[in-house]
């Protein structure tokens, strides 16, 4: 009996056991199913995590900084807005309160996206607070706010035309591209977007740029041009041995962190337009110390030669000068007081080939080699035939188109002692010369000669630019515009400008700016002349500028 029970227990345990062993087997079974699918869920996240913390972590733009540091364009985050069509049942009402919200969107276009079939856009970059409230207390499906990447430029419009500005491509809520339109931005696309170092705290390209003289330069043209009742302008500051831009002004500017939506062609009429690289103009006789400069360097003729400055015809054309000269003046005479007369001698002299052989060494056959796309597609505008009154007229800067920047080189190339320079928006690393010889140290000096009688010669067109602080040198220029129908000039219409180096005693910079259709009221008769229009801001701005760039006040009457 007992023996019965303890078979009868000993069965019943052993199957309990065999139960419990079954059980915990699938229990542990489960475990394990259950432990790897949370660990492959888990995995998965932490890998989307990763990326999308890649994404956030990692600039995708290096910043932009001035010769001193100085941020010029950066990359931050915003608040911004993107839509799912799908998720939206009243689409056109949806839209009229988003237009509420956002005036300045198009309905039109905005019922186009939300009903063509696509899954995703992006609304609005960088919403407002007030505007984030307003879609918020909508309530409508749809309607997602996002982190997003922007391009931010601390100085708005200061240096626009030089930074340029980007755009924003949303392929998706996770990913956007941001790629440069035009100036920096647009020029050096490549090193901005790929030469990317995570482990490196100030990724920035180093521009030439010099912020504070930029800001005068900007600060004087926009005073200037408002004074004269002008169009535009610009204005270029220049190392003359470097080649390094500090300061490159165009007027009108634009603010590059306001959204563009359609920019259009950058026409001369265009806030974008470029005006000191791209636009291309008759500079009048800031031309004339071209000639001067290849007979002196050919040995033609000396400042004291005398040349015949009466009045001429070639073919039907007149040559003739605003004042009256002497039948015979000095090639000195004819630069200081400027004469289209004797210019046009001295062109017919030097010939086709002497001619053409000082523009080419001097960079006004083709466009200028600096950084920006702007600048190195800009073609001058050069005569076809080379006739003697192609000659004539070139010389004193008709017939002939260049930039703003190409007269900054030309002048540079003059008064560094004879080296070719090239442009450059990067700062160098090297201080001095860098280029070679195109020109003899001998023509050099005699030009900065020239040019400082013109400042300081009270027969000279740019007499009132005489300062106590600095030495001056450099040649005005005034050229009636072209007509609209390309048949004639507009007497009452001009491109002022001014080309100069400073201080001369040890020349260092350049300094070119033009203004167009300015008109001087306030002297006893209208004035349109570069000698009373673009000087005196030529003065104004070496003198705010010349403390800036640490050029100490000189004697006047200190030798080269």
């Amino acid at each position: 009996m007992i023996s019965s029970n303890k078979k009868k227990i000993f069965t019943e345990y052993s199957r309990t056991r065999t139960r419990l062993v079954l059980f915990g087997l699938f229990v542990l079974l489960g475990f394990l199913l259950i432990s790897t699918k949370i660990v492959f869920l888990a995995s998965k996240k932490d890998q989307k995590h990763k990326r999308y913390s890649e994404t956030e972590k990692v600039p995708t733009r290096l910043n932009i900084v001035d010769r001193n540091g100085y941020i010029l364009a950066t990359n931050l985050e915003g608040v911004s807005v993107y839509v799912r069509p799908e998720e939206i049942q009243q689409k056109a009402l949806v839209s009229q309160q988003l237009k509420k919200i956002f005036p300045d969107l198009k309905e039109t276009l905005l019922l186009k996206k939300l009903n063509d079939g696509r899954k995703f856009f992006w609304l609005k970059n960088l919403v407002s607070p007030k505007q984030e409230k307003a879609l918020f207390d909508l309530g409508q499906p749809g309607i997602y706010f996002g982190k997003r990447e922007y391009r931010f430029y601390p100085h708005g419009s200061l240096a626009s035309h030089l930074i340029g500005f980007t755009k924003v491509d949303a392929f998706d809520v996770n990913y956007a591209k941001i790629s440069g339109i035009s100036g920096v931005e647009k020029a050096l696309e490549k090193r901005l977007a790929e030469e990317i170092l995570p482990q490196l705290e100030n990724n920035a390209i180093n521009l030439s740029l010099d912020l504070p003289v930029q800001a005068e330069v900007e600060n004087v043209l926009k005073e200037w041009q408002k004074r004269m009742g002008a169009k535009a302008g610009g204005v270029v500051i220049m190392d003359i041995h470097t080649g390094e831009v500090l300061a490159l002004a165009s007027s009108p500017d634009f603010n590059a962190n306001k959204e563009r939506s359609i920019l259009g062609k950058k026409t001369e009429t265009n806030n974008y337009f470029n005006r000191a690289v791209q636009g291309v103009y008759e500079m009048g006789s800031t031309f004339k110390i071209f000639s001067v400069a290849q007979g002196l360097e050919t040995n033609l003729f000396d400042v004291e030669t005398l040349i015949d400055t009466t009045e001429f015809r070639i073919s039907s054309r007149k040559i003739e000068d605003k004042y009256k000269f002497n039948s015979k003046s000095t090639v000195r005479e004819i630069i200081v007081r400027s004469s289209n007369v004797g210019s046009a001698r001295l062109a017919l002299m030097i010939g086709e080939k002497g001619l053409k052989e000082i523009f080419s060494i001097l960079g006004l056959l083709e466009p200028v080699g600096l950084e920006l796309r702007e600048a190195s597609i800009t073609q001058p505008i050069v005569p076809r035939d080379w006739r003697d009154i192609t000659l004539a007229t070139t010389s004193y800067g008709y017939g002939i188109s260049v930039s703003l920047l190409h007269l900054a080189k030309a002048y540079a190339i003059l008064g560094n002692g004879g080296f070719s320079v090239e442009p450059t928006i990067l700062k160098k690393q090297q201080d001095g010369q860098t280029g070679f010889r195109v020109l003899k140290k001998r023509t050099s000096d005699e030009i900065l000669k020239l040019l400082e009688a013109i400042v300081t010669d009270k027969r000279g067109t740019a007499r009132i630019l005489a300062s106590k602080h600095y030495r001056i040198g450099g040649k005005t220029g005034t050229a009636e515009k072209i007509s609209v129908d390309k048949r004639g000039y507009q007497k009452d219409k001009v491109i002022s400008n001014f080309v100069g180096l400073f201080p001369l005693t040890k020349p260092k910079y350049v300094i070119a700016a033009f203004l167009d259709e300015p008109e001087n009221n306030f002297l006893k008769e209208p004035c349109r002349y570069a000698s009373c229009t673009v000087v005196p801001m030529i003065k104004k701005l070496i003198e705010r500028t010349g403390p800036l760039m640490d050029i100490i006040p000189e004697r006047h009457n200190a030798k080269f």
